[in-house]
């Protein structure tokens, strides 16, 4: 496979697509970042998103030969850790419904206080928490698109859905996650001394 001569990273994806050792170490130093972002994104779990950007590296790594260099590499990353993501979050939704003998997780459960997640530092918590009440495509599109920085039509392409979808889901995530975090942050904000 031949090099797309767009940006010095489709020459690092080529030479690791052609097996050179010190490619392929520094592709995987490049990549690793975004894709746990992704991944801790897509889970909201930091524990899983561990382990899934781990696998989700090692796919990639054993896809390289598979990547078409007419494609954007980081729409085809994206779409192998979302993937990847997916079936993670089916087997542990699975798990829990065979785990408990009942449906997932109730929807409207509690999120941590505001307060105590400030105490302990733990805004991260209220966030992640946040995102996994979204649903798992809002998720998706909030994830890359906000917090990554893809454009819509890159968002669209890596989730093969239509741009105009994209820009809904979009905008229904981030009313959605407004709505959930607004009452919860809004005590952190307040000035000391304040009254309610």
């Amino acid at each position: 496979m031949a090099a797309t001569g767009e940006s010095p990273h489709d020459e690092l994806v080529a030479a690791a697509v052609g097996g050179g050792a010190d490619a392929v170490a520094r592709l995987y130093q490049r990549e690793h970042p975004t894709v746990w972002r992704l991944c801790l994104g897509f889970l909201a779990d930091r524990h899983e998103a561990d382990d899934a950007a781990q696998d989700a590296m090692l796919k990639l790594l054993d896809s390289l030969p598979k990547y078409d260099a007419r494609r954007p590499f980081a729409t085809w990353r994206n779409t192998v850790v979302v993937n990847l993501c997916r079936d993670r979050l089916r087997r542990r939704d699975a798990r829990a419904r065979a785990e408990s003998g009942a449906a997932a997780q109730d929807a409207t459960a509690a999120l941590p206080s505001p307060l105590d997640s400030a105490q302990r530092g733990e805004v991260r918590e209220l966030v992640a928490a946040s995102l996994s009440r979204l649903t798992p495509r809002e998720r998706e599109i909030f994830v890359l698109h906000d917090l990554q920085g893809e454009a819509a039509a890159d968002v669209a392409a890596a989730l093969e859905i239509a741009p105009s979808t994209v820009r809904v889901l979009l905008m229904t995530a981030r009313r959605r996650l407004r709505d959930l975090l607004a009452p919860r942050l809004a005590p952190l904000a307040a000035p000391r001394g304040a009254t309610p």
